[in-house]
């Protein structure tokens, strides 16, 4: 039975990403021109941090029950056959590890930022880790779909 819902949940899942991308991207802008414009840090900001952590986690949440709990229709496979192919090692393995390395950074970061006075350098946290994670992620998908 839950397996019927996987062709529907990892179309949910590759939806959610593309929006989850698309805001990560319009956040990051967002506190760049804030960085460089000397903008002061204020509710909003906090709010956008919020969401992106928020995102970043519901995200990470999603990929957590299609790699754990929902498995391919074909079957389990062990992780060394799945290092035979590029693809499956990919999303098995790689996509798995850069997504929980993000999510370690943005904590990192969001640790800093509220722990930082200074609304200069509250941007300039913002950019530095929200900005590496969002470019982590746009490689790491990008390289994956420039070798297929």
């Amino acid at each position: 039975m839950i397996q019927g819902i996987y062709p529907y949940y990892i179309k949910f899942h590759i939806v959610f990403s593309i929006i989850f991308l698309a805001a990560i991207v319009f956040i990051t802008i967002y506190y760049s021109y804030g960085w460089i414009k000397g903008r002061a840090y204020g509710r909003f900001e906090r709010r956008l941090r919020r969401t992106y952590l928020t995102l970043l986690f519901a995200d990470l949440v999603i990929g957590i029950i299609l790699y754990f709990f929902l498995q391919k229709p074909a079957g389990p496979m062990n992780t060394a056959e799945a290092m035979n192919y590029l693809s499956l090692r990919f999303w098995a393995i790689q996509h798995f590890s850069n997504i929980v390395f993000v999510t370690i950074l943005c904590i990192t970061g969001n640790m800093l930022i509220n722990r930082t006075p200074v609304d200069h350098k509250k941007f300039k946290y913002s950019v530095f880790y929200f900005g590496i994670s969002t470019i982590i992620i746009i490689v790491s998908v990008s390289l994956f779909a420039l070798r297929n």
